[in-house]
């Protein structure tokens, strides 16, 4: 990797446009133009939308980190909570207690959305939205375009809740049930940013906190834990108490350890006694 990037004349470009953003811009720049020659304030009213397409087609390369049991962001965005809460019916997610982490992303945010862990899609459910609410401005506002994924890696699962606004194509999901994702992989697109409800277990560690700015497809949120893992940390991220018989365990007895031999040992005080009691009884009386 380090090599392509000596390779590379330009490594700092990583981004760009989808080809279709800017074939609907270009076409709104020339209805701009043609509202300014009708009247000179409409051609802002034109300029903005060729804006906002421009925002909707922007998206940018990630590289996931190499982590097998990683979970990361799906997209990317600022983090408003991080609460203990079931998961929506809608997910099919198992009868266990979930964190949900919620993310906010602005209509600015790259578009591309990334698999949050390695493993497969098990449930895909999609909500069109309503032409009405062009802009999510809460996570749980009527007329949104929904998208709800659920995957699953070693009996392990997590969820993810896409919102955003109902005006226009503002969700593309480009992956069907059963398809096996690796982590990071891109799994479809949410123009003109929205929200994002991640659902984990429970017994994950926290590794991010409310307020804190999110890259898609690279920030680590935890780790998956097997049934096996030992719970060596809580949902808050701090350490939790050693298993029953952990110090035990690694106690020696004395018993481990050889009886030391007299002659290695020289100062020994028994010895020297000895020693002293020969020098007495040698020594001629004055």
């Amino acid at each position: 990797m380090s090599e392509d990037l000596e390779r590379k004349t330009t490594p700092w470009f990583t981004g760009g446009f989808d080809w279709e953003g800017v074939a609907a811009a270009l076409a709104l720049l020339l209805v701009a133009l043609l509202l300014g020659w009708l009247w000179d304030p409409l051609f802002w009213v034109g300029f903005a939308a060729m804006i906002s397409a421009l925002l909707a087609a922007r998206w940018s390369n990630r590289t996931a980190p190499d982590l097998a049991d990683g979970i990361i962001a799906p997209c990317d965005g600022i983090v408003v909570s991080v609460t203990r809460t079931d998961a929506p019916g809608e997910l099919r997610m198992s009868g266990a207690e979930t964190t949900r982490i919620r993310i906010s992303s602005s209509p600015a945010s790259t578009n591309r959305l990334y698999a949050p862990i390695a493993g497969s899609l098990e449930s895909l459910i999609t909500e069109e939205g309503e032409n009405s609410t062009p802009i999510a401005m809460r996570p749980d506002a009527d007329g949104l375009a929904v998208s709800y994924l659920m995957f699953e890696s070693r009996t392990q699962q997590v969820g993810v809740r896409i919102a955003t606004g109902g005006l226009g194509p503002r969700q593309e999901i480009e992956v069907e049930t059963g398809d096996i994702l690796r982590l990071g992989r891109v799994f479809g697109k949410r123009r003109l940013g929205g929200w994002c409800d991640i659902y984990v277990p429970a017994s994950v560690g926290q590794l991010i906190w409310p307020g804190q700015t999110l890259i898609g497809g690279e920030t680590v949120l935890g780790r998956l834990r097997s049934d096996t893992d030992e719970e060596d940390f809580d949902v808050s991220g701090e350490a939790g108490e050693l298993p029953l018989g952990a110090i035990e365990d690694d106690t020696f007895d004395e018993d481990d350890y050889p009886e030391p031999d007299e002659a290695d040992t020289p100062d020994d005080p028994a010895v020297l006694l000895a020693r002293l009691k020969e020098a007495t009884k040698n020594k001629p009386e004055d």
